[in-house]
């Protein structure tokens, strides 16, 4: 447990230890513990969240507010257990008052503790949340090169393959990355594809090359092609988007990137290639 010296007006040395995310549990303990363990284990959800003395403090955050059962225990003494359900707030604040052998906890409200306190908790909580705001924004992204191409610019979108882990299919996996660049450029629908295909007597097979890449765009008409591709990597997706000029044959942007879900591809897709 990772431990912090702070005063708070009534509260002096405190400790924490921080889970994750939307709604903040905190507990504190205050009181005397003469002749016993000052020391009490608290756990929410089966979880040990730390193990705090007098002054001292710890913390759990859960993404929403939930149903959680809280599990305190001191040793030597009878522990206390309780469950509580959600309630609208995003900060519960429980005291847990030490009185030699004797000891209660009890869920206070914001006028019913210290002001240094409840700004302690309104920090945690604050600052978790920007966490999670810039972890939402970067954990998917693993690399992105280049400069995307100008706003309105003709694309087209040619899917790759897929491996088992992505849970799309290939066709499934073109619509998606075409939704991506839909807002900000104009892409070349997969019908009118397959009819200049057809009557060039080529064929789209499972494999892309750059090579045929390029062609397909310049007999479409398109300024650039986008090569759409998902493979597993430990079993985790990976999904690859290469966007190749059609005149010039360069590679004008990469990216490579993870999702939790493929259906959050077009979104991504359109968040990172924005000129």
């Amino acid at each position: 447990m990772s431990r912090k010296s702070l005063f708070l007006l009534t509260v002096s040395a405190l400790s924490c230890t921080l889970l994750s995310s939307q709604e903040l549990l905190f507990f504190y303990s205050q009181g005397s513990a003469i002749g016993t363990t000052p020391y009490v284990q608290i756990s929410v959800d089966g979880k040990d969240i730390g193990t705090i003395s007098v002054d001292e403090y710890a913390s759990s955050f859960s993404m929403e507010p939930a149903y959680h059962n809280i599990s305190l225990a001191r040793r030597g003494l009878q522990g206390v257990e309780f469950r509580i359900e959600p309630n609208g707030k995003e900060i519960r604040v429980f005291q847990i008052r030490l009185s030699e052998a004797r000891w209660s906890v009890n869920e206070k409200k914001q006028g019913e503790i210290p002001s240094g306190i409840w700004a302690l908790c309104e920090e945690l909580l604050s600052e978790e949340k920007e966490s999670i705001v810039v972890e939402e924004k970067t954990r998917d992204l693993v690399d992105v090169s280049g400069s995307p191409p100008r706003p309105g610019a003709t694309l087209l979108v040619l899917p790759n393959g897929t491996e088992q882990c992505c849970q799309i299919s290939s066709d499934l996996l073109g619509e998606l990355t075409s939704i991506g660049f839909q807002k900000n450029y104009t892409v070349i629908d997969r019908e009118n594809l397959d009819r200049i295909l057809e009557e060039q007597k080529m064929q789209l097979s499972g494999i892309v090359n750059s090579e045929f890449a390029i062609e397909a765009g310049q007999l479409t008409g398109a300024q650039n092609v986008v090569i759409s591709q998902c493979y597993c990597n430990n079993q985790d997706a990976l999904y690859s988007v290469k966007i190749i000029n059609c005149e010039t044959s360069e590679v004008q942007a990469t990216a490579l990137f993870t999702l939790d879900s493929p259906l959050k591809l077009g979104n991504r897709i359109e968040s990172l290639f924005q000129d």
